[in-house]
């Protein structure tokens, strides 16, 4: 995790610094996803602000701003805002899952529902070996890649494994 520290009318010094990082540090205990967090700390007459700007894997940011006469009375209380927000979120995507599983469970009935499309992406991307799709896939934290094999211009599909390998499926013909 990334942990930018920028002020405004103060100096962010090394105790205030190795303070903060050791707050932001914690929070992957709660969210382990979270790719950097950006801390601004301005100072505005008697107000100290900790602003703090969690940026997570799927493009998500979480935002807590604190302010107080001390600041370390506010980052501690952003943090704990941060918190919170990332346990909500967390419990938000577990209760996606939780719900699509029951959904599968439930649908046992004699009527099968039509099934649709939901969601479709289209992108184009250049020819690739089955390694550099396997380091695409990691960067991307999907759970499969369809790319073009660049030795034999056929489709091949790369996944994560939940052993952590990857696994590849190509056509035969």
């Amino acid at each position: 995790m990334k942990i930018k520290i920028a002020g405004h009318h103060t100096d962010a010094g090394p105790k205030i610094r190795d303070y903060i990082i050791e707050k932001t540090e914690g929070l992957e205990r709660y969210f382990d996803r979270i790719v950097s967090v950006d801390v601004f700390l301005s100072v505005e007459r008697e107000s100290q602000i900790a602003d703090f700007h969690a940026h997570l894997t799927n493009k998500k940011t979480i935002n807590a701003r604190e302010e107080s006469t001390d600041m370390y009375a506010s980052i501690d209380t952003a943090i704990d805002r941060l918190k919170r927000q990332l346990v909500k979120f967390k419990d938000q995507l577990q209760g996606v899952r939780d719900q699509s599983h029951a959904d599968k469970a439930g649908e046992v009935s004699d009527e099968t529902p039509a099934k649709r499309i939901i969601r479709s992406e289209t992108y184009f991307q250049k020819p690739m070996t089955a390694e550099e799709a396997a380091l695409q896939l990691e960067a991307i934290d999907k759970e499969f890649l369809v790319f073009v094999d660049v030795d034999t211009d056929e489709i091949g599909i790369i996944y994560q494994r939940r052993d952590g390998n990857f696994g590849l499926i190509e056509p035969r013909r």
